[in-house]
C-alpha cells in the first residue's frame, strides 16, 4: 500500500469525532462493560510493602553498585541494612 492510498491520521480523527448519523452506533447501555484492569504484577515478597527512593550523585551510585558487587549482594538487601542501621542510630527499632 503506497502512502497516497492510506487515509491521513487527521481524516481518521475527524471521522471518529463526527460520527456518520446513518450508521447505528451502540449506546453506552448496549456496550459491554470494559474489562477489569489488572493491578499489575507484584512479587509475593513485595506484597504490603512500600518503595523508598532517593536521588544520589553519580559517584555515590557507582560506589554503591561496586560495594554490592564486592559483597556479592543485591542492592535492595544493602539498602534495607542501611535503613535498619539508620533506625538503630536514632533509637528506633530496625523494622525495615
Amino acid at each position: 500500500m503506497s502512502r497516497s492510498q492510506r487515509p491521513s491520521l487527521a481524516e481518521m480523527m475527524q471521522r471518529v469525532a463526527r460520527p456518520d448519523p446513518i450508521v447505528a452506533r451502540p449506546t453506552s447501555a448496549d456496550a459491554p462493560p470494559p474489562p477489569a484492569r489488572a493491578g499489575g504484577y507484584y512479587a509475593a515478597t513485595r506484597v504490603g510493602k512500600k518503595k523508598l527512593t532517593a536521588a544520589v550523585a553519580p559517584a555515590a551510585h557507582t560506589q554503591f553498585r561496586q560495594l554490592a558487587l564486592e559483597l556479592g549482594k543485591q542492592g535492595e538487601p544493602l539498602l534495607i541494612e542501611a535503613i535498619n542501621d539508620l533506625f538503630s542510630k536514632y533509637g528506633k527499632p530496625p523494622i525495615a
